[in-house]
């Protein structure tokens, strides 16, 4: 005979856990694709200065 109450404290503690590493892959995501931007940007600002040395460094821009 199955246990009624584990079953609920089973799956209600599979939803928890689910909600939690769905919004951990979103966080990864985020930071993943800040760093690849940032790293895009940085490449080409060092390829724009290696090819085009006259041209002045950009500056930041406000967001």
């Amino acid at each position: 005979m199955k246990n009624p109450w584990m079953s609920m404290w089973m799956s209600a503690a599979a939803q928890v856990s689910a909600a939690a590493r769905g919004q951990a892959a979103a966080a990864f995501k985020q930071q993943q694709n800040e760093m690849m931007n940032a790293w895009r940007d940085a490449t080409m600002e060092f390829w724009m200065q290696v090819w085009f040395p006259w041209r002045p460094a950009s500056r930041k821009r406000r967001k």
